[in-house]
């Protein structure tokens, strides 16, 4: 028998995190279980992005005169960002351009009397061509603002559920360092690693009861990956499957993972100055409540 597809309206799983804070790897170890499948970009990016469908939708339910101005910003940010992001990665692997054109025109058109209504069609419409090639019954993404924006994308997905990752913020800057995006100083890096992090605990407790998880890399790296699965498992209401293990156990290593790499990658004065930085942002982080794991 035939696995069955995935439907865009069932119960999505968005996983999220800082960036550079291991929600790849969560998508791609709920990849290897038979009942999720990655989508394809793994990254969708245009519900939960910046100035994404989320984003407008939260801007017009505060403030409906500024409802035009969002959606053809949601739009513009769709059509000429999200759509085309290399020859292979990019929604125009699945959607063709006259659909997502008469689909958000129609959006634009409901947006200013129905909001709710026309980001969820024009979302499921999209992700409908996104997840028809895929099996499983649920389908998982990994766009890191996820997270970050998770009490809005529960707005389009009211059953849908929000894994975020979190990582030591002195690696995550380590790794931002050595991308093409992303700031390229280790201290701006942190304080976007800080700014996110408290945005990811405010949409936790702004998301509706149990429909956000937060897993830390380093669990699942060396500390308690079995417990880390379960927890994950039964937050998403599935079984524990061997396969899922087996690849976690291959690829989730330490090496790969690279803890404590700020102290490794920078000059000596320059990794004592990002400890202090840090130690400093982890206080403020939890005088406004954030639990922070260090």
């Amino acid at each position: 028998m035939e696995p069955a597809s995935c439907a865009p309206e069932s119960s999505p799983i968005l996983v999220g995190g800082t960036g550079r804070s291991g929600s790849t790897v969560v998508g791609h170890i709920l990849d290897h279980h038979p009942q999720l499948s990655l989508t394809r970009p793994m990254e969708v990016r245009f519900i939960a992005g910046r100035h994404g469908l989320a984003e407008a939708l939260d801007t017009a339910q505060r403030h409906p005169d500024q409802a035009a101005a969002v959606s053809e910003l949601a739009v513009d940010r769709l059509k000429n960002r999200w759509y085309f992001r290399a020859e292979e990665v990019g929604l125009h692997t699945t959607v063709a351009r006259p659909d997502l054109d008469t689909w958000c025109a129609d959006y634009c058109g409901g947006f200013g009397t129905d909001p709710v209504g026309a980001t969820r069609q024009l979302t499921a419409q999209i992700m409908q061509r996104v997840v028809a090639p895929l099996p499983g019954s649920q389908w998982v993404d990994t766009t890191p603002a996820n997270a970050r924006n998770a009490d809005l994308v529960t707005r389009i997905y009211p059953n849908g559920r929000v894994i975020a990752v979190e990582r030591d913020g002195r690696d995550v800057a380590a790794s931002f360092v050595q991308q093409p995006f992303g700031p390229d100083d280790p201290f701006q890096a942190l304080r976007k690693w800080e700014q996110r992090t408290l945005r990811i605990h405010q949409a936790a407790k702004a998301c509706p009861p149990d429909r956000m998880l937060i897993v830390q890399l380093m669990d699942l790296v060396a500390k308690d990956r079995a417990g880390a699965l379960q927890r994950i498992c039964e937050f998403l209401g599935l079984a524990v499957d061997a396969e899922m293990v087996a690849w976690c156990d291959d690829n989730v290593t330490a090496d790969a993972a690279h803890p404590d790499r700020w102290r490794r990658q920078f000059d000596r004065k320059t990794a004592d100055r990002l400890d202090k930085r840090y130690a400093e942002a982890v206080q403020r982080l939890r005088a406004q409540g954030v639990q922070v794991v260090t």
